[in-house]
């Protein structure tokens, strides 16, 4: 029978998300802030489904996020260049201002640095690093991508972020599926090894 992991680091992530979503709440325009508010119940949402009980073990794994992150300074460099935090702003005329310098501190280099200090953690199996990894698969990936061909179509034009969107979705879906793959892998191998434990 599978070990049951200890339970602190779930919820110090969801206490942690939680001081997250309320921050982007009160301070940032309000579509944004639900975009990173359902980012972060998805990404703690998959964590728990398939990684918090076996962290993930392939490199390949590990791999692919990494170059999803380096995908997503990418697509970062185009929102700045096109002023995504003042497009935001005026797309939905929200009476709350998003400094660039606030959006490049926070989400660019604070972000960034967490993803990759998550990657790190993930080779060695710690799992409050796997939860940066459904973060990006199914929120700064996949529901980001999303999001960035909707607000074309509200504006009526290109939006900020448009260009790099489909490789959003390119590489969250290549990330959840290897995810959801090492899960059934590691499962199976615990499966496997259970009879010899009972030995």
């Amino acid at each position: 029978m599978t070990k049951r992991p200890e339970p602190y680091s779930a919820t110090v992530m969801a206490i942690l998300a939680l001081v997250f979503c309320a921050w982007a709440l009160f301070t940032l325009p309000v579509q944004g802030a639900v975009i990173l508010v359902v980012a972060s119940v998805l990404g703690w949402s998959g964590w728990i489904a398939f990684s918090y009980t076996r962290p993930v073990k392939s490199r390949k794994v590990i791999a692919i996020y990494l170059c999803a992150v380096g995908f997503q300074l990418i697509h970062m460099a185009e929102e700045y260049t096109g002023g995504f935090p003042h497009e935001i702003v005026e797309l939905f005329d929200s009476p709350r201002d998003w400094p660039e310098n606030e959006f490049l501190l926070v989400f660019v280099f604070g972000f960034g640095a967490l993803y990759f200090f998550a990657g790190a953690g993930a080779l060695y199996r710690i799992r409050v690093a796997n939860f940066f990894l459904w973060w990006y698969a199914l929120g700064a990936g996949l529901l980001n991508g999303i999001a960035h061909f909707v607000f074309p179509i509200i504006k009526g034009g290109y939006f900020p972020g448009l260009y790099t969107a489909a490789g959003h979705l390119v590489m969250s879906g290549l990330l959840i599926y290897f995810l959801v793959k090492e899960n059934r892998r590691l499962k199976a191998a615990d499966q496997a090894s259970e009879p010899l434990l009972v030995r």
